[in-house]
């Protein structure tokens, strides 16, 4: 769950909740646990704070970079794990993807020159004088403490992304130098098993060292490079099948009027959301189960449904790929969208229809494969039996 923070250059940026947590755990750790108590424990709200910060201009210049190029971009979402610009790539070209990518470490690393710049000052004046005292003061409440916490924060923001995996931007630039020559498919299952050699190897290093933070990003690395060669190989099953072929054409509607006590009659006779909402045959919006549950603990049921109607979720054309559907589907994090020609309302789709089609697609593969073998199987008997 995440809340609007507010928006920035016409991006909106959301905190998730879990990221309280942090802030919690960050205060312990600078302050009670490391013995430097009220003064450390603000200190490490403040590094923490910090540093979010540079993730938040990180990610600032991904979407910068995207609109630059003409890739719309949905918003900025930070949780303890990071930062990420919601955008959607699917039909970007290479080198815009490359470009994207590209874009959030080079401001990370445009971020540390003025950090470096007072840390060169503070070298020069003998205020720090050797790499060991450094790192002493990395763990010091102090302004240079804070300091030296942007510059190492800044570099390592950068270096890291770099690496060569998802869901890192060096992931997606290697996924962009190899799409030009492989496809984007081929270049994304390239790139997906790079990922996790280099996962696992993290992994080692970070036990080596018995560091459970860094075994646990390796974790997530690994986890995000498997999901990337998961969705390829989906998007290959679902081919070139259209939204036309599979759309649900029965969804129910809603009068724009109607309040919402008529949905949550609907819902107590059993009928499913979601609901979409017209107006004199035009689309309004999507009415999902969570948005009819989240507004009646908070609105009176005479509310018209207009004004809980989700307008803000992509829409879907007939002539759509089933391949795209399912890109924009986890992009908005609603598993169901809405169909419309020439602002009309024709259907839905939901993730639980590509994924029956995704299982019926390896079955029939899985028997065309047990076909051939059976055929091979006789074909060698009539071979041998003359």
């Amino acid at each position: 769950m995440a809340f609007t923070l507010g928006t920035i250059a016409g991006v909106r940026i959301r905190l998730h909740l879990s990221f309280v947590l942090l802030i919690l755990l960050a205060a312990y750790y600078w302050g009670p646990a490391i013995g430097h108590g009220w003064a450390g424990a603000l200190f490490g709200i403040a590094v923490t704070v910090a540093v979010f910060a540079l993730v938040v201009i990180h990610e600032l210049a991904h979407s910068w970079a995207a609109r630059r190029l003409g890739i719309s971009v949905a918003e900025i979402e930070l949780s303890p794990l990071g930062g990420i610009a919601k955008m959607d790539l699917t039909s970007s070209q290479p080198r815009q993807e490359f470009l994207v990518a590209l874009a959030g470490p080079v401001a990370s690393l445009v971020s540390a020159v003025p950090f470096a710049a007072l840390v060169s000052l503070l070298v020069a004046r003998g205020k720090l004088q050797a790499l060991s005292q450094a790192l002493y003061l990395l763990g010091t409440p102090s302004w240079v403490g804070l300091l030296l916490n942007l510059l190492a924060g800044s570099v390592l923001l950068a270096l890291f992304n770099l690496l060569p995996a998802f869901p890192l931007d060096g992931g997606r630039i290697l996924r962009g130098l190899l799409s030009p020559r492989l496809g984007r498919a081929d270049a994304t299952l390239w790139t997906a098993y790079t990922g996790q050699l280099v996962a696992t190897a993290m992994a080692g290093v970070a036990l080596f060292y018995s560091n459970l933070a860094a075994a646990l990003m390796a974790a997530l690395v690994f986890l995000s490079s498997r999901q990337e060669r998961q969705l390829i190989e989906l998007s290959g099953t679902l081919g070139p099948r259209r939204v036309r072929e599979v759309l649900t054409t029965d969804a129910p509607t809603l009068q724009a009027d109607d309040p919402l006590s008529v949905a949550l009659e609907r819902l107590r006779r059993g009928q499913v959301p979601p609901y979409a909402v017209v107006a004199e045959g035009a689309y309004v919006g999507l009415l999902r189960l969570n948005d009819i549950t989240s507004a009646f603990e908070t609105y009176d049921a005479t509310i018209p449904v207009r004004e809980i109607a989700r307008t803000d979720l992509p829409v879907l054309a007939p002539e759509d790929d089933l391949a795209t559907v399912h890109q924009r589907m986890l992009l908005s994090g609603s598993h169901c969208l809405a169909v419309l020609k020439d602002g009309q309302f024709l259907g839905t789709i939901t993730m639980e229809q590509l994924k029956a089609i995704h299982t019926l697609e390896i079955a029939a593969r899985r028997r065309q494969q047990t076909d051939r073998l059976l055929q091979r199987k006789t074909t060698g008997g009539d071979h041998g039996t003359q």
